[in-house]
């Protein structure tokens, strides 16, 4: 005679937690004028290039200018962002239409929001049990572009 017995628990499948990976894009646009000065102008992009620290690294920089003198103006910040820790493939400079003398920045940023977790009971399992593990995990990506899928995929 043989005797089997067994107990088990109902397993739930954990889905995790729903997150939303967006891109924050900062626009700053510096008209310096022939009588203006470069101690002040050099202060403005100081205060610009210091509001993204720390994670700097994980930044795409887009500048653009008009004159050359804009242009020595950009290849400072340039040298500055590699300064800072941040690889050249995430600075693009562009030239733009001639018009009066102007320095723009456009500086994007991915973030992630995660969803608010439902607190947990002991002793019952809820459907949202990973959610606090997943939503860590998430909010702790150092470049939350990566979380993005390429287009085509």
């Amino acid at each position: 005679m043989l005797n089997l017995s067994g107990c088990a628990d109902s397993a739930k499948v954990q889905l995790g937690s729903e997150a939303v990976v967006y891109q924050e894009i900062h626009d700053f646009v510096i008209e310096p004028k022939k009588t203006s000065d470069p101690v002040e102008i050099n202060g403005q992009l100081d205060r610009i290039i210091n509001s993204f620290e720390p994670g700097i690294e994980q930044t795409l920089w887009t500048l653009s200018y008009r004159t050359q003198l804009d242009k020595s103006w950009v290849n400072e910040i340039k040298l500055k962002l590699l300064n800072l820790g941040l690889v050249p493939s995430r600075i693009k400079v562009t030239k733009l239409d001639s018009g009066k003398s102007v320095i723009k920045m456009s500086i994007g940023k991915y973030r992630v929001k995660t969803q608010t977790c439902k607190p947990s009971i002991l002793g019952r399992m809820d459907s949202d049990t990973g959610c606090f593990v997943d939503s860590m995990r998430l909010r702790h990506v150092r470049d939350p572009q990566t979380l993005i899928l390429p287009e085509g995929q």
